[in-house]
């Protein structure tokens, strides 16, 4: 089973992105590289605050000639799953998938995949810098915008081996690594394709409310069961906090 433990942002200000979820939830420094990228762990999953490049360059493949991304939107711009053997989990794709290699610059990743929904895709068997180490509060649920839920679920369940857990409130059933819920859905929460948000899963929700409030924001009180509280970063990117779960 691949494992999903990737998420990259496009950050115009990777520093104070890693500063303000360290400061909440204790997110861990773990490589910072000659353009400021920042990448950060909770033990178990990364989050990749990725430089926002101003100047042009050519495309080459998934990626641009200086090897950054090619759309340099602000925002969540892909996920990655590592994998026990690349060459094992690229064969299950068919001539359909478009490929690249990643730039080999240090980063985990090794080779992206676009799904049949335009979903930007990192594969690597190094893994993205965690120690599966499950401590909290830690990233535990992904949710990607696709206009055909029931056949990304599908595809996602036969490349990955992914499995259906229930959805707390029910509904279409979520999949699941063992460890992080990747809920496939229509429905948007901001106006493009792909991510939506990410969640995070707390154990002390006094402790975590504090945080919140020592930089001006309100967290409010739990969730009823099964819900969670919606939060946006400081530049606009949406997560989840919860106490419960998602599966």
């Amino acid at each position: 089973m691949a494992k999903l433990r990737h998420i990259a942002f496009i950050s115009p200000e990777p520093a104070k992105l890693f500063d303000y979820y360290h400061h909440l939830f204790g997110l861990e420094e773990v490589r910072v590289s000659p353009s400021g990228s920042v990448h950060v762990i909770d033990g178990l999953f990364n989050l990749a605050f990725l430089a926002q490049q101003a100047a042009p360059s050519d495309s080459m493949n998934t990626h641009r000639a200086d090897g950054h991304e090619l759309d340099q939107s602000t925002g969540i711009a892909h996920y990655g799953f590592a994998v026990d053997s690349l060459d094992a989990a690229l064969a299950r794709f068919d001539e359909s998938i478009k490929r690249g290699e990643s730039p080999q610059n240090g980063r985990p990743a090794e080779v992206r995949i676009v799904d049949p929904w335009g979903n930007q895709v990192d594969l690597s068997s190094r893994g993205f810098l965690g120690r599966e180490e499950r401590r909290l509060p830690g990233i535990r649920h992904v949710v990607v915008q696709t206009d055909a839920p029931d056949e990304a679920r599908a595809f996602y369940r036969a490349s990955f081996d992914l499995a259906d857990v229930p959805a707390p409130s029910g509904g279409a059933p979520y999949l699941s690594d063992g460890d992080i819920t990747l809920h496939l859905t229509a429905e948007h929460t901001i106006e493009r394709h792909g991510i939506q948000y990410f969640g995070v899963l707390v154990d002390d929700w006094e402790d975590t409310r504090a945080r919140f409030a020592s930089l001006g924001e309100e967290l409010g009180d739990p969730p009823r069961e099964g819900s969670e509280r919606m939060m946006t970063d400081p530049e606009g990117n949406r997560f989840a906090v919860s106490l419960e779960g998602w599966g």
